[in-house]
């Protein structure tokens, strides 16, 4: 099997040949300026990643919201995978998934404040925000997974890499999963590698800062994924049992997910429970009415006397546009807000970079 993979790969090293060449010119033309970057004159943040498949962009973003929406007038603007509306779209009260995506409804339901917009075509997107009704209110636009979308210039660009997925052992897609070559991160202004350990020790820091290589002007961070107390999905979910009060042994779970990577989700929970069942789908998964008898069941055999359904914060969202009638779903299923914690609380550091990039923006322009 193992020689059939290395095989297969070998077949695709062409192709990843290719397309790493078709990159890298892609980048040199804007480098050099023969293709164009637009700025705006407003203070505008790009989080993204340079791999496939979840870096924790969702909850760092969120951070920035947390960490800026009290002080400034905020949007977000995103390309909403997976939606089914084409071109700008601007977030009101009545907005659902499948007008914008499950990312950036979350967003438009956690943070009342926020400005929450999708455009595939990042440079129109500011454009038709800063022409809206809200435009001139604008204090800072946070740009969401366009670290390749170098038709637009951000003034400040965070890059996220997996811990579990360094970059400098991997390859360009498809023979493996960088969207660019690993060079691309010198453009970036910060560096923050997610998914950390809790218990992440300084030499291994160490040993990551190496492998990593920051150039003098980036500034290196390391956070771990934190996770808050389960919340019920849907308001009728009264009876729900406490993850954090059942001995391990009277509590099981089953965990329903449609995201690229449930690994560390799935070990926290595994944690805390002898019984534990997984139903998993796809990335941006449009759960059908089929899924929901699916689950139904799956819950029911658990053999537990005290029992949960869990689910991400994503895919709350997508569960809540679907008007599910199933009473089994309503009074048991929860989902667990992702958090990040920086490492050796040097998010006093991070926050002040932050709030200096704002502010010196406004001043400078």
């Amino acid at each position: 099997m193992r020689r059939l993979l290395s095989y297969f790969k070998f077949l695709l090293f062409p192709f990843t040949l290719i397309y790493a060449s078709i990159l890298s010119l892609r980048n040199f033309m804007f480098d050099r300026g023969y293709l164009k970057s637009t700025s705006f004159d407003l203070p505008i943040i790009s989080v993204g990643n340079i791999s496939v498949g979840g870096t924790g962009k969702t909850p760092h973003t969120e951070y920035l919201i947390k960490l800026l929406q009290d002080k400034y007038h905020l949007a977000s603007l995103s390309r909403g995978y997976k939606r089914e509306s084409k071109g700008f779209v601007l977030a009101n009260a009545n907005s659902n998934s499948y007008d914008l995506g499950d990312e950036p409804m979350q967003m438009n339901r956690k943070f009342p404040k926020l400005n929450v917009a999708v455009d595939a075509d990042r440079v129109n997107g500011v454009q038709e925000l800063l022409a809206s009704e809200k435009g001139l209110k604008l204090d800072c636009i946070l740009l969401d997974d366009a670290y390749q979308h170098r038709y637009i210039k951000p003034g400040l660009s965070i890059l996220l890499i997996d811990y579990n997925r360094p970059i400098a052992t991997d390859l360009v897609m498809p023979m493996g999963r960088l969207r660019e070559r690993a060079a691309g991160k010198k453009r970036a202004d910060i560096i923050i590698m997610s998914k950390c350990p809790i218990d992440l020790s300084d030499s291994e820091a160490k040993k990551l800062k190496k492998s990593i290589n920051p150039l003098p002007h980036q500034e290196l961070y390391f956070t771990s994924l934190d996770y808050a107390p389960a919340e019920a999905v849907f308001n009728t979910s009264n009876k729900l049992v406490n993850l954090n009060t059942i001995e391990k042994e009277f509590l099981g779970v089953l965990l329903v997910t449609g995201i690229a990577n449930p690994a560390p989700l799935r070990n926290h929970l595994k944690s805390l429970c002898d019984e534990f069942k997984e139903i998993k789908f796809p990335d941006h998964y449009t759960f059908k009415d089929k899924d929901i008898e699916r689950i139904e069941t799956s819950f029911i055999n658990l053999k537990s006397e005290n029992k949960i359904i869990i689910t991400t914060e994503k895919d709350a969202v997508r569960f809540l546009d679907m008007k599910i009638e199933s009473k089994v779903l309503k009074d048991n299923m929860a989902y667990i807000p992702l958090q990040i914690k920086f490492q050796d609380q040097t998010n006093v550091q991070f926050d002040q970079h932050i709030h200096d990039f704002v502010k010196n923006f406004k001043h400078n322009h």
